[in-house]
């Protein structure tokens, strides 16, 4: 006869062995485009066996780029409580795309009640997926317009121009006005391994001195033709071209945002601390 204990401690098994998703919002310092570095990130994600979602949430990049300008967006679905399914594109390469907001919401922050509907459908769509990357911008509270977006992980991407680190700069201390210290991970565009190591060194001193944060280094896109090459082919680069210089940094940047994992509590632990409730 299976105990009480045995079938709660099984139950408890089940709920931590299912994949918690992994929230990343990117934020760009510079003027490339984040479009492209989104798709092929997302691909190369995709193409390691992790289902993946990317959120439109940028008054910057197009929503057109990602083929979703006439989509309904997120927003609009927890107003009307429509079907999420008219919010979400499939793409061929097997990653889904939906956006946000309204283009010209998305610098306005939302009102607490709007705000928490939209974050509670948010909670619901990402549960199905192991990876959310959102394509985001800061509104006009130098904030990111959802709770989960604040409290999740944040990349900054940046180019070797001084215009585009002091930018960088600029957006960790917006950011940390407002939610405290925290820690931010960094991607350096159109750079190799060794210049983007002194870009990150530099970036990472001036925020340990003069913020006490710490920076993460996340990797490095080289300058590679083949990237254009395959946006015109209307694919990502690791199909197109598998072989360069770009696709392998892609895979690298994925394979490490795939290993970064949250810590899950101990089951018997967890069962103790539910017994005494």
């Amino acid at each position: 006869m299976v105990s009480f204990k045995n079938d709660q401690a099984a139950g408890l098994r089940r709920i931590m062995a299912a994949p918690k998703p992994r929230v990343v919002s990117i934020i760009s310092a510079s003027a490339t485009d984040q479009s492209r570095m989104m798709i092929n990130l997302a691909a190369s994600i995709r193409a390691q066996g992790n289902d993946v979602l990317i959120v439109h949430a940028s008054n910057t990049t197009r929503e057109a780029s990602y083929e979703v300008d006439k989509t309904s967006t997120l927003y609009e679905i927890a107003k009307t409580s429509a079907s999420l399914s008219t919010a979400i594109k499939n793409t061929k390469q097997e990653f889904a795309v939906a956006k946000l907001l309204p283009k010209n919401q998305i610098s306005t922050p939302l009102n607490s009640n709007a705000g928490q509907v939209l974050n509670q459908l948010f909670d619901e769509l990402v549960l199905q997926y192991e990876i959310v990357l959102v394509d985001a911008t800061l509104n006009n509270d130098d904030l990111l317009p959802l709770k989960t977006l604040n409290d999740s992980d944040i990349l900054i991407q940046l180019t070797r121009e001084p215009e585009s680190i002091k930018d960088a700069y600029t957006l960790i201390k917006r950011i940390c006005s407002q939610l405290g210290r925290r820690s931010f991970g960094i991607i350096v565009d159109d750079a190799n391994d060794a210049q983007a190591e002194v870009v990150f060194k530099n970036i990472a001193q001036v925020a340990k001195r003069f913020m006490q944060i710490e920076l993460e280094f996340f990797g490095a896109i080289p300058a590679d033709v083949h990237l254009g090459k395959a946006a015109k082919l209307g694919r990502p680069v690791i199909d197109a071209f598998p072989l360069t210089p770009a696709s392998n940094a892609f895979k690298q940047i994925a394979q490490r945002l795939n290993s970064k994992s949250t810590p899950i509590m101990d089951i018997d632990m967890l069962y103790s601390t539910s017994a005494m409730v």
